[in-house]
């Protein structure tokens, strides 16, 4: 994570790692709770620590969209400096975050080449993300979407034996992958009789990562797939 490199990177005496600290702010919200809105400021490089955050814009036509659905690890805030956030941000579970100015980001960067350069390498990893949604809505059938969509839900380095919380309804995945309600079902349903995933109200656990990545598109093997016309 972000906060991690800017405290553990390159070689800091205690001085530095101080300062560093310094600059740092976390925050808390509760289930619900709207961290930032659409068209406010953007003077901040945010790292989502623990929880989901759900991301959305209102167009003209009054119904709310929703962009994205950030777990722990993402960063918030990145795509320009003192811009305005172009979308709203809302705690799907209650939230931690980390956050620094980018004023300060940029200074902390200029005096610490290590740590830049592990930003620089965490900006990648969230740009190459971005473009793994786009090319999934533009040419994978469904059930690569949806499985590509439940491989997202996984925070850096958890335990996959672990429940992870499903806050979306239906509806809003089949919106956020440009699919139809029915056939987000229709998957879920098949990939929970295939045992694949279990997925009680309101969690969801893998119980076959190396099957749901082929499924994906991840890694060597046929993938499986289901009938959703």
């Amino acid at each position: 994570m972000l906060c991690g490199a800017l405290l553990s990177s390159g070689d800091h005496g205690q001085g530095q790692v101080c300062e560093i600290r310094g600059v740092l702010h976390r925050r808390r919200y509760a289930a619900g709770e709207v961290v930032f809105r659409e068209g406010t400021p953007c003077t901040e490089l945010m790292v989502l620590r623990t929880g989901q955050m759900k991301l959305t814009t209102m167009p003209l036509t009054g119904r709310e969209q929703i962009l994205g659905l950030l777990v722990a690890g993402h960063l918030v805030g990145f795509e320009t400096s003192e811009a305005l956030y172009p979308y709203t941000a809302t705690a799907m579970t209650p939230v931690e975050t980390c956050c620094i100015t980018h004023k300060e980001m940029l200074r902390v960067l200029e005096e610490n080449p290590a740590v830049a350069l592990s930003v620089i390498q965490r900006f990648r990893d969230e740009l190459m993300q971005a473009q793994i949604m786009i090319r999934n809505l533009g040419i994978k059938p469904a059930h690569a979407r949806v499985a590509s969509f439940i491989l997202s839900l996984v925070p850096t380095g958890s335990d996959l034996a672990e429940s992870f919380p499903l806050v979306l309804s239906r509806l809003e995945i089949a919106e956020l992958l440009g699919l139809s309600e029915e056939t987000v079902s229709r998957v879920f349903a098949e990939m929970r009789r295939n045992s694949l995933i279990d997925a009680p109200h309101g969690e969801i656990r893998l119980l076959d990562l190396a099957r749901i990545r082929r499924i994906a598109g991840i890694g060597n093997g046929e993938p499986w797939c289901v009938d959703v016309h």
